[in-house]
């Protein structure tokens, strides 16, 4: 009896279709997981690049605050100075014109000082009865100006060689009242400028305001 060849299987259609659709459904959902990672990654990536651009945003705006603030202190401190100097200025201001009144109020141009004409004047004279006197004359000439206190001094000999002849010309019974010692007074004063006139000028004769005796004593 002869025996047939075994049939050979022909594998099912439908497993084949069955696979295929597996492997699509596979496919599509790693595409799409994929999709949503990537999306998901990029979403992250702008959230933190907008982080990160608001936090350097307001790190300036801090920045910005602080610097006005340091600006208006700044400022605040230029303000203050400029307002002390202008009161110092001020002040000044008014001190010079306190000093300017009064010396306005005082008297007019340099205050006057005196040189005195040391050593103290001593000299012979006469009476009426052409007998001899003795005279000691302590004199001081009030001068306006520096320079014509120099210029006194410079010419101190010629000043006091002067005197010494006016002194000795007196006349004692003179000399004895008050009248006769202010005539001398003013004759001194005037041989003074008069020598002044003659070896300075007369602009440094001018100069001299007056004369005075600090001691006259006779005998």
């Amino acid at each position: 009896m002869a025996t047939s060849a075994p049939a050979e299987q022909v594998p099912a259609a439908g497993g084949s279709k069955k696979k295929l659709i597996i492997l699509i459904v596979v496919g599509a959902l790693v595409l799409v997981g994929g999709g949503i990672g990537g999306a998901m990654f990029l979403m992250k990536g702008k959230e933190a690049k907008e982080a990160s651009a608001k936090h350097k945003k307001a790190k300036a705006e801090d920045g910005e605050e602080a610097g006005d603030e340091a600006k208006s202190e700044d400022e605040a401190d230029a303000e203050g100075d400029k307002k002390e100097e202008g009161d110092a200025e001020a002040e000044g201001e008014g001190e010079g014109e306190a000093a300017a009144k009064g010396e306005g109020e005082g008297k007019e141009g340099p205050k006057s000082a005196y040189v005195e004409l040391s050593p103290p004047f001593v000299v012979n004279f006469q009476d009426d009865k052409k007998r001899a006197r003795f005279l000691k004359a302590e004199i001081s000439i009030m001068a306006k100006a520096p320079a014509v206190q120099e210029a006194i001094t410079q010419n101190l000999p010629a000043v006091r060689n002067s005197l010494v002849m006016l002194l000795s010309r007196q006349v004692y019974e003179q000399l004895m009242t008050p009248e006769g010692k202010e005539k001398l007074r003013t004759d001194a004063l005037e041989e003074v400028k008069a020598v002044l006139t003659k070896v300075a000028g007369a602009k440094k004769a001018k100069g001299v305001k007056d004369l005075f005796f600090s001691s006259l004593v006779m005998q």
